[in-house]
Order: C-alpha cells, then sequence, then structure tokens
C-alpha cells in the first residue's frame, strides 16, 4: 500500500524536478529521495521519471500521477484549514443553563463576548434553578450550566469559577439604610424578609444565621426564585433581603442601599459540564469569560464601595 511519505516525496521531486532539492525540503538526503521514489516505482508497477542531458523529467505516466496526487493534496489542505477554522471560530451551537442570579447579571456580557470570538456559534441560553441545570447538564440538554449550589452532582463534572460574600439590601428610606457597618442577624428581626424559593440550597446558607442557637425573628413577606426580583421588591419598600452581591450591584440605582452582613454567607457560582466527556474548545472558551467577567465585576464592586 503506497504511505503518505511516498506520496510527498514524489510530490516534492515533481514541484522541484531535483531530487537534491526535494531532500532538502524534507530535511533528509538525497540519496534517501532516491530510495523512497524507487520503493514507490516498484510499488505501483511504472517509472515515474527519467533522466535526460542530467535533468530529471517525469514520464507521462508520471505526470498523470501527480495529477491524482495533487487533487489528493488539494482535499488534505481543506481538511487543514477545516481544522484551523473549527479551532479558531468554533463549530455549531453552545446550550448554556443558568440559574436567574448569573441569567440576567453576568451571561448577557459573557454571552457577548463570546460571540464577538465565534460569530459563526449559535447560543442559547436556558434558565432555572440549579437543580433543573444539573439535571439538563447531566443529561446533555445544556453543553454547560452555571449554578449556584449543586444538588446531585452525579453525570456532572464541577468547577468552582467564583465565590462571593452576601449583603443585605434595604429600601433606601429604611431605618436600617444609614450607617456603614455591618449588619447581623438581630438587626433584621421584626422585619420583612423577602427570601428565595423554598428548597433553594442558597436559601438554606441564608436561613442559617437567622435560626442558628435562636429563633428566626424574621417575618417572611415573600418568595422568589429570581433574586433580581427581590431587589425590585427591596427598592419598592417591601421588605430587606440578603442577596448575591452581583445581582445587588445592578440594581443599585433602584432605591435599594447596599450594607455588609455577618456572619458572612457564601454565594459561590458553578460551572457544571458533562461528566466523561471532553470539554470542547466553546465549553472551555465559555466557562473562562464567565470566570473573567466574574473579576471584573468583584473590583467594579470595590470601587464601589
Amino acid at each position: 500500500m503506497i504511505n503518505f511519505k511516498q506520496v510527498e516525496t514524489f510530490r516534492a521531486v515533481m514541484l522541484s524536478r531535483s531530487m537534491t532539492q526535494a531532500a532538502r525540503e524534507l530535511h533528509t538526503s538525497q540519496p534517501n529521495i532516491s530510495r523512497v521514489i524507487g520503493q514507490l516505482e516498484k510499488q505501483i508497477g511504472m517509472r515515474l521519471f527519467e533522466r535526460a542531458a542530467g535533468r530529471l523529467v517525469p514520464t507521462p505516466e508520471g505526470q498523470a500521477f501527480f495529477r491524482d496526487v495533487e487533487r489528493s493534496f488539494i482535499g488534505l489542505r481543506s481538511l487543514e484549514n477545516s481544522a484551523a477554522s473549527i479551532l479558531k471560530r468554533g463549530v455549531g451551537r453552545l446550550r448554556i443553563g443558568s440559574v436567574p442570579s448569573m441569567a440576567l447579571t453576568l451571561a448577557p456580557t459573557t454571552i457577548q463576548r463570546f460571540s464577538k470570538l465565534f460569530p459563526d456559534v449559535v447560543v442559547s441560553l436556558h434558565v432555572s434553578d440549579s437543580v433543573s441545570v444539573g439535571q439538563w447538564t447531566a443529561t446533555g440538554y445544556s453543553d454547560i450550566g452555571i449554578a449556584s449550589y449543586v444538588h446531585d452532582s452525579q453525570g456532572i463534572d464541577v468547577e468552582l469559577l467564583g465565590e462571593m460574600t452576601g449583603v443585605c439590601i434595604v429600601p433606601s428610606t429604611h431605618r436600617l439604610a444609614k450607617g456603614r457597618g455591618a449588619l447581623k442577624p438581630d438587626d433584621l428581626d421584626g422585619e420583612p424578609f423577602l427570601s428565595h424559593a423554598y428548597g433553594d440550597g442558597t436559601r438554606q446558607r441564608i436561613d442559617a444565621p437567622f435560626t442558628k442557637d435562636r429563633e428566626d425573628a424574621r417575618i417572611l413577606a415573600c418568595e422568589s426564585h429570581y433574586a433580581a426580583a427581590i431587589c425590585k421588591m427591596v427598592g419598592l419598600g417591601m421588605g430587606v433581603s440578603v442577596v448575591n452581591p452581583i445581582v445587588a450591584h445592578s440594581y443599585r440605582y433602584s432605591d435599594i442601599v447596599v450594607r455588609r452582613f455577618l456572619p458572612a454567607i457564601s454565594f459561590p457560582t458553578y460551572a457544571l459540564h458533562p461528566q466523561h466527556q471532553p470539554r470542547s474548545l466553546l465549553n472551555r472558551e465559555f466557562a473562562a469569560l464567565f470566570e473573567a467577567c466574574m473579576q471584573e465585576e468583584a473590583r467594579a464592586m470595590l470601587k464601589a464601595r
């Protein structure tokens, strides 16, 4: 069977009409070029070159064979170009599952930057709670998930993108809007509290300081899966809450005041990837861009204090 080395050597000799020059181009010796051509001629059963007045001249059979070789190399170049295009631009579609807090804040900016890098890729964003995002990723419905907590890691690989400390938000006219110190659970006793939805892992983290070694004295006013909706309701004077600082920062002009809260409540953000599958270029790039956006937002929040 003809191998690639034989075809490459034949092509180099045809283009240069010199075994010596072909040897230089292929970084080998002239005797090795001659040997490979001899093997090829023996294998296909015909002469490819003749010597005429000291020059290497292709036979008619060699010229016919070269035309087929060139077509094969054009196909190889096409494959190389295709690989380069995939590497540079990506292909197909990227399906993202995200929790609402990130879908309404960092995800749009990340998608904008991603689309500039991969303009030929169709991006679809699907929004639900962390449990659903995890299930979407595990079943392959989503190529990547952005979650606030991990309910079940079966079928997914989990990557921590960043971690923020929760903040307390109060209406701008509220008694707690004044001052710069950190608020504590007992400061919110008797206050209408706008909470994350029951069963949400984030709510469990928020509730913990209010119920540890004490009776929870907050007044549950409303529940929502959307931290953005909570921020809006706080701005309308409906109560107070503790939320992800990224969401609070996005609503800082909507009649809310952001205060530090102790003890610290962690708000992590995870990238979820399908388990036992190699991560695609698109998957890796989106996760990296999202992490970069988180870091930029963290710096912006520090400047805004």
